[in-house]
């Protein structure tokens, strides 16, 4: 069954209401370069209410800082990084989740990153991108158990469930603004899931 990954949470409600539905993982968005961002010391509260695995997500943030969060399960790094990068995300025991923008020429990239990780998002090189199911398609086929985001919403999940990837990574999709999620709305990604 795929996976899901409910991220750019920004309270503490919503962290724990999302953490009852059942979802996997929850997303956090540690970089200030986000209007989701959080303080790590948020990310403490949040530890102490719930036990669903906490994924805290940078884009710009130096890998070294990322990697040292004691609150988290798990680090996103949502860039392209450097082989120095790459090295460096090798040698660290937390898990990693890395980004590999979902283009034809990101496919070595992707080759170097599953040296590193087995923890792969496949998202949108750019926002207002359309996902390419050909293309996300002939990859989860290549290398299964992949994860996949990029827009996704209860109005076209069951789009993506039908790559069958290992899991998804939703946000705006299931927001009423950047940081407030719409319970509803996560309540009906695990319904199509189910």
């Amino acid at each position: 069954m795929t996976k899901i990954k409910i991220c750019g949470i920004a309270t503490l409600d919503d962290a724990v209401e999302i953490s009852r539905l059942g979802v996997n993982m929850l997303g956090f968005l540690e970089d200030p370069v986000s209007p989701r961002y959080v303080k790590t010391q948020f990310l403490r509260i949040v530890r102490r209410s719930v036990s669903t695995p906490l994924v805290s997500v940078n884009v710009t943030r130096p890998l070294q800082v990322i990697l040292e969060n004691p609150y988290v399960d798990m680090v996103q790094v949502h860039r392209v990084l450097s082989e120095e990068e790459l090295e460096l995300a090798k040698s660290y025991s937390k898990k990693t989740i890395l980004y590999v923008p979902s283009s034809e020429r990101y496919l070595d990239y992707l080759r170097r990153v599953l040296d590193v990780t087995n923890m792969v998002l496949l998202d949108l090189e750019r926002k207002g991108d359309r996902p390419n199911f050909d293309f996300l398609s002939k990859v989860l086929r290549d290398y299964p158990g992949l994860g996949v985001g990029g827009g996704i919403s209860p109005d076209n999940v069951n789009d993506f469930l039908r790559l069958e990837p290992g899991w998804l990574d939703i946000s705006r999709g299931v927001e009423d603004y950047p940081g407030k999620k719409n319970l509803s709305k996560v309540r009906k990604i695990l319904e199509a899931i189910r």
